[in-house]
């Protein structure tokens, strides 16, 4: 099984490319989704982030991502120092997710992971590809998305790394500002390459 890393900014598309690649029968593993199961289930990485961020577990025992968050994104070290602790129980959930999709015969299985590089998730794909959109597009996208302004969307975006940091490191880019014939077609090629 051929394992493709899905990147990119938000407001970009990167889940709209997952399913286009899903209808063509890959399977698709969120890195997000699967974070947000190992903060209510993963006891071990509970424990360890508990004790070095303190109190930000709640009342049931799950983490408390707002509080946690508050205290990462306001001191690098600190993010750094949870990145170090998060990082391996999700790269092992990603490989028990490569396994399950391989055991049923899945020829191609998307990675969509935000931070794949950062993280160095990468290093798991046999290629990777990043999902790029006009910054205009990508405003609008999240706006409607997340129902927040247009001053807040173009903060969200302009903190993120620019088209350039993906074009640099991504063996494949889809260009996701046309419509959904466009974004199909170009996934069909990428898939078509990978598997060709």
């Amino acid at each position: 099984m051929k394992i493709l890393g899905l990147t990119g900014g938000s407001g970009t598309g990167k889940s709209a490319a997952s399913a286009a690649f899903a209808r063509l029968g890959c399977g698709v593993i969120d890195a997000d989704a699967s974070y947000r199961r190992l903060c209510d289930t993963c006891t071990p990485m509970l424990e360890e982030i508990q004790s070095v961020f303190l109190n930000v577990l709640s009342t049931d025992g799950k983490l408390d991502r707002k509080k946690l968050g508050a205290i990462v994104f306001a001191d690098p070290q600190k993010l750094l120092q949870l990145n170090a602790i998060t990082h391996p129980y999700i790269r092992q959930a990603a490989r028990d997710a490569f396994a399950a999709f391989e055991a049923q015969g899945c020829q191609l299985c998307i990675y969509d992971a935000p931070v794949l590089f950062e993280a160095g998730m990468d290093a798991l794909c046999d290629a990777t590809c990043a999902v790029l959109a006009l910054r205009e597009t990508r405003i609008a996208r999240i706006m409607a998305r997340d129902a927040i302004t247009e001053q807040y969307a173009a903060l969200r975006i302009d903190a993120q790394k620019p088209d350039a940091f993906y074009e640099e490191r991504c063996d494949y880019v889809v260009h996701n500002d046309g419509d959904l014939d466009s974004l199909y077609a170009q996934v069909r090629r990428i898939y078509d390459n990978i598997l060709g």
